[in-house]
Formats: C-alpha cells, structure tokens, sequence
C-alpha cells in the first residue's frame, strides 16, 4: 500500500509543474514584451511540451506579424488555430493583390471568403466602378464641350488653333501644302434682327451642315465668330481651296429654309415676345468666302503664326468678296477692283 505522504507528495508535484505549464503557456499567450526563449529545463522533460512550446510561439509570432500588416511571415507550424491563420494571411495578400489592381481601374476583381467583408468590400467596388464611369463620362463632356461649339458641332476657334498647329505640324514634315477659306454669311444680322434668334440659331446649324458635307477627314473646320466660319484644308493647293470654296457657295445659295421651318422660327419669335410676322415665306441665304494659301517659307515663323496670317489675308479675300455684292469667292491673288 502507497504512503500517503508519498501520493500526497508526488500530487503536489504534479500540481505544481501542472500550474507551471499553464503559466508558460498564459505567459507566451497574453505577455505584452514577451521574448523567445528555450523551453525551461523543468518544463523540457515533460513529453510532448517541446512540440506545445514551439507550435506556441508559432501561433503568437504569425498573430503578431499579421496584428502589424506583415502578410509575407511565413511560419512552418501546423495545426488548426495556425492553419485557420494561415488561411486569413492568404486572404489578405489576395485582397491586397485585388486593391492594386482597384487602383490600377481593374473593377472585375470580386471577392468572395470573408463573409461579410466580402459583401462590404464588393458593394464599394460596384460603387466605386459607376462612380469613377460617370465621372469619366463627364470629363469627356465637357472635354467636348470645351472644344466643340454647342450650336453647330462644329470646333470652337481655341480647339480649332491646338488640332491646327499639330495638322500644320504633320504637313510640314511631308512638305505638303494647306489653304485656308474663311465663310461669312451674308446679312446674317438682317435674319437675326428680321426672323429672330431662333432663325438665326436654324441658319447657323444649317450652314454648318452644309460646310461639313465638302470637308475630308484630314480637314478641320470651326465657328470662328458669330457668322464666320474658318476651313483648313489640309494637303491642298490654293487653286483647289478656291474650287471647293466655290462648291460650298453654290450649295449655300440653294439651301431653302421652307415655310414650317421659317413657321417654327416665328413662333419661337413670339414666344420671346417680339413682334410676329403675318405669313411665314422661304428664307433663302448665301455666303462670301475669302481664300488663302498659307506661306510655308517664312520658317521664322511659328505655324500658328502662319496661321493667322493665312487667316488675315482670307479676311482680306472675304472683305472684297463683301465688296463686290456678297455670295462670291475671293481667291488670294486674284485681281482687285477696290479703290486704295
């Protein structure tokens, strides 16, 4: 029979180093400046406490790093608790992989193994993907609208000069030529103040039409003011820009606003509180045209300013076109009949 002084010994014992085992562990669980270190010999002799000891310190080390944002420790410990750890760093690399790719505008990316994260994080990736859509759609708008005339369609004069100077740029490098032909719409101002704004807004969209309908892809045309237009004609010679102002007049002198178009006009009119007009009647119009080439030799010169002289001596072509009883072509070079 054992002496109870032995079993109550060997109990104490055990207690204690039971006790001991449990403050190790809690120790390495819960200490805020623990440090790694050798199993204590006491604990070492206990079997199977080497393996608790390292898988421990396994857990506490990948808790820690993940705690910090390191997802690249690697831990060779096995077991449920570092496997289901294991499992969240993999995760969070592959969510981290899937926000690169967010900030790059890949919005494909869904995630789908961390419950209701997952349900959070693809709810503002939709979002995120229709809201940068719609601003992208309204940076392209008002790209537009800031190069394109809201009437006509047509270039405004700012876009009209930059896509000019990089078409005069390309011309240049393969030694072609360009003309220019400036288009003002004759008594234009009598419409506006006869018809209304309205009828003058008509002949505007109307014309413009009709200028678009002669013109290249290569070639740029724009409302430069008001009633005038400008058209560079990229790769054409001055003879060929006088040919096609001649085809735009010509086509401007049989374009007939009828009467349910001029009857929409005077409505518009009353509406605005202006005088009506009894009977709506066809509003034909016509168009002066000034043509230029533009000087390629002055190489002193910077393309635009090029272009503005090309510009200015249409302007001159336009104002004798003007003189001589409008819906003509004034070429550059051509004989004049104005009095210095």
């Amino acid at each position: 029979m054992d002496d109870p002084a032995n079993t109550g010994a060997a109990l104490s014992e055990d207690v204690a180093l039971a006790t001991e085992v449990i403050g190790h562990v809690h120790s390495i669980l819960t200490g805020v400046s623990v440090s790694e270190g050798p199993l204590p010999d006491r604990l070492r002799q206990l079997e199977g406490m080497e393996n608790l000891h390292n898988l421990i310190w396994g857990i506490r080390s990948l808790a820690h790093n993940l705690g910090k944002g390191d997802l690249h420790y690697m831990s060779k410990q096995r077991g449920f608790v570092i496997g289901s750890l294991k499992a969240l760093q993999s995760d969070l690399r592959h969510l981290t992989w899937q926000a690169q790719c967010i900030a790059k505008g890949e919005y494909q990316h869904r995630i789908n193994f961390l419950g209701d994260f997952s349900t959070a994080f693809n709810k503002m990736v939709e979002e995120l993907d229709k809201n940068v859509s719609e601003l992208t759609r309204l940076s392209h708008k008002y790209k537009q609208l800031s190069f394109i005339d809201p009437l006509t369609g047509l270039l405004n004069r700012r876009a009209f000069m930059v896509k000019a100077e990089k078409t005069l740029e390309l011309l240049r490098e393969e030694g072609l030529p360009a003309s220019v032909l400036l288009a003002d719409i004759d008594h234009f101002k009598a419409v506006n103040d006869t018809y209304g704004h309205a009828c003058g807004d008509e002949v505007l969209v109307r014309f413009s039409r009709c200028i678009s309908s002669f013109l290249r892809e290569q070639d740029l045309c724009c409302r430069y003011g008001g009633e005038e237009f400008v058209i560079l004609l990229a790769g054409e010679e001055l003879a060929e820009a006088c040919e096609l102002g001649e085809k735009i007049r010509s086509a401007v002198e049989q374009t007939v606003m009828d009467e349910a178009a001029m009857l929409h006009c005077i409505q518009a009119r009353s509406r605005e509180g202006q005088a009506s007009i009894p009977h709506p009647v066809p509003l034909r119009i016509t168009v002066s045209l000034g043509v230029s080439r533009l000087c390629r030799d002055n190489v002193s010169c910077s393309l635009l300013q090029q272009l503005e002289a090309g510009i200015a001596e249409a302007d001159r072509c336009l104002y004798r076109a003007k003189y001589n009883g409008r819906n003509s072509v004034v070429c550059q070079d051509a004989p004049s009949f104005l009095q210095e």
